[in-house]
């Protein structure tokens, strides 16, 4: 539904792949066996892993996954905060050292609005560290915006745009968007 503007606690984490790894591997893992564990233990009010492809984003060679988790309120988070404070993340800190290189993991916290409730089976995020960049992809039709993913801590980005890729987007389209801006992160979204 576009136009809809609900605000919401949105953590991305930069989730890292162990170097002998593969993509396909790591995913396997994730979905098999770690997202359940997390399921089984943490109180989740969203939870999205989007896998990245390796061949189709170089520059990123060693990013498995951005995970998403939405919370509605401070309240929510801090919840979940107190879990992974317990017995409960240490089970999820040691299954992460299975297929994590866990030293290059990172997260942010954003505070932006969904401009979209729409589900995409493939995103592309992009890294925004000056203002202009927050509208760069804003011009292409075969994606729709999801959110600008505004960051409100963080001296080397200031935001992850984030868009769904359409249903009747083409290679082509998608291939415009990669030769103009090789920077962007494209990924397989499952929730």
């Amino acid at each position: 539904m576009q136009g809809l503007q609900s605000k919401l606690i949105k953590a991305l984490a930069f989730i890292h792949k162990k170097s002998q790894i593969t993509d396909s591997e790591f995913e396997e893992y994730y979905e098999t066996r770690h997202a359940p564990l997390a399921q089984s233990l943490l109180n989740f009010e969203y939870y999205e892993r989007n896998y990245i492809n390796s061949n189709l984003c170089p520059l990123y060679p060693s990013l498995g996954s951005i995970s998403i988790f939405k919370y509605e309120s401070e309240k929510s988070l801090a919840i979940v905060g107190e879990q992974m404070a317990s017995n409960a993340g240490d089970t999820l800190r040691k299954d992460e050292l299975n297929f994590m290189h866990v030293e290059e993991n990172f997260h942010v916290l954003t505070n932006s609005s969904e401009r979209s409730t729409k589900t995409y089976s493939k995103k592309i995020f992009l890294i925004a560290r000056h203002k202009n960049e927050l509208k760069f992809l804003d011009k292409f039709s075969c994606i729709q915006k999801i959110s600008d993913n505004l960051i409100a801590d963080d001296k080397k980005m200031i935001a992850i745009p984030e868009y769904g890729i359409k249903a009747d987007a083409t290679i082509k389209g998608i291939e415009l968007i990669i030769d103009e801006f090789p920077q962007i992160i494209l990924a397989k979204t499952i929730s």
